[in-house]
């Protein structure tokens, strides 16, 4: 039976909480309180919890009186588990959780009542209405080469749940908080999180660990032991993303170089810690990838890029100052049509043109900075899309002249930041985007999914992506999204020019 099919039960019959069918060994929980338990190999718990308590409300008439159904938030976390034997290389198996609705069946177990599945590794969550229910959690047998026990929180409340879990349903949830990864470089990490609406920003942190156990990755309580000592983080607010809305960067620094990190966000709501799913942070081997953020003029820009030097905020302004001078020949170009009396297009105008060139324009002068791997050397689908630069061949001779980086790897722009341009702009600009080969020499394809390579899984998504979309929206890259590529997602070109261009 599923957690839906159980809303569909009939209706319980109307009558006080049956205390005699409890046993001394079930635990009474409390609405709203977190309770914390040891459990060894092959151990078995049992809880009780009455939704409804005493209470009651009226029918239609007024002399027929029903307990009252309540909606009840049970959530179980393991905080820690038995350590296998040394030369154990499977799952280390979880905690079962096990309910009943019934009187009859107020010891639930493996055989009898009901399995609540894990929905994410350390933690099983459950809802429905209920006015009295009986839980069991159980311990998996293991043999005498196992040490240790594992030791859980399990809260159940007919208000919220105890155990808070961000994770969008959608692109229109715009209710649950979370929070993406930008970049990396060798010390530090940037983060940015979804947009607030309220005047004063949300109270939230990031929690970096190392070493968190796989079956426990979404267990809060399993991942604060496992914090990593002496990391700082500065949060500040922004408009930076997809929308002009205000939101807040989280800046982690004192980091250690080609270090992989496992990222946490924490948002306090009230007495509840709620927390996001575990992001990987991989920071970069190469010192000369350095993280740029808060740029005047491209301030989509938020990622590493080729520099040498020290003094972060002077790369940062170098960068953004070219940027800008390059722009002045298109802005002076725009000028010229009218944008005012003069519609070119049903869905776009020039406000779309200035924002879409612009967003195009800093990813090709402002190259990301990537880490080589053995990844980008694989023909892998879904796999990023970057290429090697030696001295002198960057995209943007500035960059070269500027900072003298002699070897550095690129990721791609995403070939959408193109496309945007040519459907945004009047046609009197004659825009137009590379093809074929000459499209994968310049730019790279949005893709998702997994690959698994040396015995790891490896996620492509927002938090690691396969090409540079410098602040736009995923949803909008549909041309990534529409193309079946067949050639290999890494290339090796020479000196390549912007082909994306405005004849005058």
């Amino acid at each position: 039976m599923s957690p839906g099919e159980w809303g569909r039960l009939p209706v319980w019959q109307s009558q006080e909480p049956n205390m005699e069918a409890q046993t001394p060994s079930t635990i009474q929980l409390n609405d709203s309180v977190v309770f914390t338990r040891t459990l060894s190999s092959g151990e078995l718990h049992h809880f009780y919890f009455a939704a409804g308590g005493s209470s009651i409300h009226k029918r239609a008439d007024p002399f027929q009186l029903v307990k009252r159904e309540l909606p009840v938030y049970l959530t179980l976390t393991s905080c820690t588990q038995p350590t296998p034997p040394s030369n154990f290389q499977g799952v280390i198996p979880s905690l079962e959780l096990f309910l009943s609705n019934s009187s009859d069946t107020t010891l639930p177990g493996p055989s009898r009542g009901m399995r609540v599945n894990d929905t994410h590794p350390g933690r099983i969550a459950w809802t429905s209405n209920a006015n009295e229910i009986w839980i069991g959690v159980v311990a998996p047998t293991l043999n005498n080469n196992w040490s240790g026990n594992w030791t859980y929180e399990i809260a159940i409340s007919t208000t919220q749940w105890m155990h808070p879990l961000f994770i969008p349903r959608g692109k229109d949830d715009k209710n649950t908080p979370w929070m993406t990864l930008d970049d990396t470089d060798s010390t530090n990490a940037l983060f940015l999180t979804n947009p607030y609406t309220l005047s004063q920003a949300p109270n939230i942190s990031v929690l970096l660990t190392s070493g968190v156990p796989k079956e426990l990755s979404y267990s809060l309580c399993a991942a604060k032991p496992h914090q990593v000592p002496g990391y700082r983080t500065n949060i500040t607010s922004t408009s930076r993303g997809p929308s002009e809305a205000q939101r807040q960067q989280v800046m982690v620094s004192n980091l250690n170089k080609d270090t992989s990190y496992t990222a946490y966000f924490l948002q306090q709501d009230g007495s509840r810690l709620g927390v996001g799913p575990p992001i990987p942070v991989q920071t970069k081997n190469d010192p000369n990838c350095q993280l740029i953020y808060n740029l005047e003029f491209c301030d989509q820009v938020a990622y590493s890029v080729p520099a040498t030097g020290s003094d972060i905020w002077n790369i940062t302004a170098s960068y953004d100052a070219q940027a800008k001078a390059l722009f002045q020949p298109f802005d002076r170009a725009l000028s010229q049509f009218n944008c005012e009396t003069t519609a070119y297009s049903l869905v776009r105008n020039c406000t779309d043109c200035y924002n879409d060139y612009k967003r195009w324009l800093c990813a090709v002068s402002i190259p990301r900075c990537t880490s080589p791997s053995l990844i980008d050397q694989m023909n892998h689908k879904p796999g990023p899309a970057v290429r090697r630069i030696s001295g002198g061949e960057a995209r943007n001779p500035w960059v070269d002249k500027q900072f003298e980086v002699n070897e550095w790897t690129e990721m791609l722009p995403c070939i959408d930041l193109c496309y945007r341009v040519v459907q945004s702009c009047p046609p009197f600009l004659q825009f137009f985007c590379p093809e074929g080969d000459l499209a994968w020499l310049q730019y790279g394809y949005w893709q998702t999914g997994t690959i698994e390579t040396n015995k790891t899984l490896i996620d492509f998504n927002v938090n690691r992506p396969t090409c540079n979309r410098v602040g736009l929206n995923t949803s909008l890259l549909v041309i990534s999204k529409a193309s079946n590529p067949s050639l290999p997602s890494y290339v090796w070109p020479l000196v390549i020019g912007i082909v994306l261009f405005v004849v005058m």
